[in-house]
């Protein structure tokens, strides 16, 4: 990919040129090491950061010293908006670690994701971020905490710390084979369909978490091609309209799909 790396930066930037906002663009090939990323920066993370959560619990399973199948439950005080389906279900629900992990992906559920956060501790999610290389990504706060945002304590990563990763989960990296294969299952199961998977082939097998904020679109994923498995990031900030956030999204997207086909 190295040798391509400029025709495909050239069109990346094509369709960025036309766009309103400013995007980051992250492109991995796992199997062979070779990388692009176009503006990668520290940037508002979004459900991003939830990548990291899940790796700090699968990590903590296979150590053994937390149990997946060990509950916790929300009371008022956890009830949040945004995303997620727990919202709507009276305090006091028990859900398993691992069904709480599972939701925080796949409908980026915002009370499982503080429950985690909650019961982990930033300071140790932020250690496992570390551990995974991942220098422009930090957890400052739980989900929905404007408050905090507003306060500077923002979550924070970047097109180039989310690629990175994703590739350790694809290459059994991150925690080991079982944990890696079990995060990649849940990746696959995400709902949000909106943005790399859209405009790809509906056969596509794309492993991905999105994430939203006023402003901000972001999606990140392992995309299995016809040609081979790649690894695209994409974030945004400074968006006019979110509609449009996601339409560029998935331009991308599909521009990053045929260019693989076409230099094949």
């Amino acid at each position: 990919m190295n040798k391509n790396n400029a025709a495909l930066e050239s069109r990346i930037e094509a369709v960025l040129k036309k766009e309103s906002g400013i995007f980051a663009v992250a492109v991995f090939n796992p199997l062979t090491g070779q990388e692009l990323s176009i503006n990668s920066r520290p940037m508002r993370s979004a459900s991003l950061i939830k990548l990291f959560i899940m790796a700090e619990a699968f990590a903590r399973i296979s150590e053994g010293t937390l149990n997946a199948d060990a509950t916790l439950a929300f009371t008022e005080s956890h009830r949040v908006g945004g995303a997620g389906i727990l919202q709507n279900l009276p305090a006091g629900t028990h859900h398993s670690i691992l069904t709480l992990v599972e939701l925080m992906i796949t409908e980026s559920d915002n009370i499982a994701t503080n429950l985690l956060i909650e019961h982990f501790g930033s300071e140790a999610i932020n250690a496992r971020i570390r551990k995974m290389g991942c220098a422009d990504s930090r957890l400052c706060r739980q989900m929905m905490d404007f408050d905090a945002a507003a306060e500077g304590r923002e979550n924070m990563t970047s097109v180039r710390d989310t690629a990175r990763a994703l590739q350790q989960i694809f290459l059994n990296q991150c925690v080991d084979i079982t944990a890696d294969c079990a995060m990649r299952e849940i990746l696959g199961r995400q709902t949000d369909r909106c943005k790399i998977p859209l405009h790809l082939p509906p056969d596509t097998i794309c492993q991905h978490k999105t994430g939203e904020l006023p402003g901000a679109e972001h999606d990140a994923g392992i995309v299995y091609s016809p040609f081979g498995p790649y690894i695209v990031a994409i974030m945004s900030d400074n968006l006019p309209d979110p509609e449009q956030g996601r339409q560029v999204v998935a331009k991308l997207s599909r521009e990053i799909y045929d260019f693989f086909i076409d230099v094949e």
